[in-house]
């Protein structure tokens, strides 16, 4: 499935015996040339308090906390399994309650309440001459969001200059915004996967900045390669709402 192109590989373990999984696996199965092809694998698995629990492996095998575009895809596929359009969904440390506002075949429109998002701190980084700050906010899993003027410049050199900061150790998903208008245009490097096409978690950071330091209103397009994510930032909550699509299913054999 895949949520405006960020697209992950899905294994229901919920009614049926755990399908092991193992960072050489993952591996093989995200290679867009040998394997499936993906941005990474989420692993759902039963539970008591929530429709279904997520767990998220980046296209490096390391574990993610939370992913708002495969939670959206999640989300539909429970939606037809389950037969009903609201979906709690278990992700990390955060229960997500999600909404399945449009239907059709296999393409759906669906929001997700992802919660409150904290501004952790600020950090000044000189690159090339000029200063830019970072903003470190944790919406789930941690985002260091910045504000460009525009895109014309080495992302890849910048955004991992930014990741590989001592304070971040690698550790951060780097979120590259140009505001326009009443939209902001993004670029996320994510960690464990590098460019993808769209990143739900760091559409809601980015909004979440731009929004506190007045440069965008409450609600808010985000517009990434992959498509757009519409963002309403609340008090105590932030909603992301966006299309999601089912691709195919089947069997992957794994050479032994």
């Amino acid at each position: 499935m895949d949520g405006i192109g960020n697209d992950y590989i899905f294994i229901d373990n919920t009614s049926r015996p755990h399908t092991p999984i193992t960072k050489k696996i993952i591996k093989k199965i995200c290679d867009r040339h040998y394997g499936v092809g993906g941005d990474g694998v989420i692993v759902l698995t039963s539970c008591t308090n929530a429709d279904v629990k997520l767990k998220i492996y980046n296209h490096d095998a390391s574990e993610a906390k939370l992913c708002g575009n495969a939670t959206r895809c999640v989300a539909f596929y429970m939606s037809k399994k389950l037969g009903k359009n609201n979906i709690s969904i278990k992700s990390g440390e955060k229960t997500l309650y999600c909404q399945v506002v449009e239907s059709e075949k296999d393409h759906a429109v669906v929001s997700v309440s992802v919660g409150k998002a904290n501004l952790v701190e600020t950090k000044i980084l000189a690159y090339r001459g000029q200063k830019y700050k970072l903003y470190i906010v944790d919406v789930g899993n941690l985002h260091c969001v910045t504000f460009v003027k525009d895109f014309n410049f080495n992302l890849k050199d910048f955004c991992e200059k930014v990741q590989n900061l001592e304070c971040f150790s690698g550790e951060i998903n780097v979120d590259v915004a140009c505001i326009n208008g009443d939209d902001i245009d993004l670029v996320v490097y994510e960690r464990g996967s590098g460019f993808t096409l769209a990143c739900g978690s760091g559409a809601c950071a980015s909004a979440f900045v731009s929004h506190k330091v007045n440069l965008t209103n409450s609600s808010v397009t985000v517009c990434q390669k992959g498509g757009k994510l519409g963002i309403e930032i609340c008090e105590d909550n932030i909603v992301m709402s966006g299309e999601c699509e089912y691709i195919f299913d089947g069997v992957y054999y794994e050479n032994k």
